[in-house]
């Protein structure tokens, strides 16, 4: 089948967008089917691997990776000398949360804690809740767990 060139052909990658009902099929009816009861811990373990592919030096670069990717806008909520408590919203989360049973957000969790922790060089985790359709991720490390 010939296909005419258009000018988007050259449009980098970057540049390109998906509509969000593409992005929530994929993400709030399709990975569920496919991943079953393991959904959350292989979502996780796969945010980890995506942060390790992309590794970010400050938290600044975290939250503009968020909102690059789609993910919202994080905000950290406040920190201590083991933890970070984030919010993470945005238009698009509102409504999964409002139209879908089930949602995860434990790829961004698994990301954010990778990150944290290439950064901190100590062992992270994070545990990702909601609460009236906002989520939170809370990232805490062992400062004696250190990592090379």
């Amino acid at each position: 089948m010939f296909k005419q060139k258009t000018k988007d052909e050259n449009t980098p990658v970057e540049q390109l967008s998906v509509s969000a009902f593409g992005y929530e099929i994929l993400r709030s009816d399709l990975l569920p089917e496919l991943l079953g009861k393991q959904e959350r811990n292989i979502l996780y373990w796969a945010g980890r691997h995506l942060a390790r592919k992309y590794p970010l030096h400050t938290m600044e670069e975290v939250h503009a990776f968020f909102v690059e990717a789609g993910w919202g806008t994080l905000e950290m909520i406040e920190a201590s000398k083991t933890e970070m408590n984030f919010s993470l919203n945005s238009q698009l989360i509102m409504k999964r949360m409002e139209n879908f049973n089930h949602q995860t957000f434990s790829l961004e969790a698994g990301f954010l804690a990778e990150q944290v922790q290439l950064q901190k060089k100590c062992t992270t985790e994070a545990l990702e809740s909601t609460k009236r359709n906002k989520v939170f991720i809370t990232v805490q490390w062992d400062k004696k767990d250190t990592i090379e």
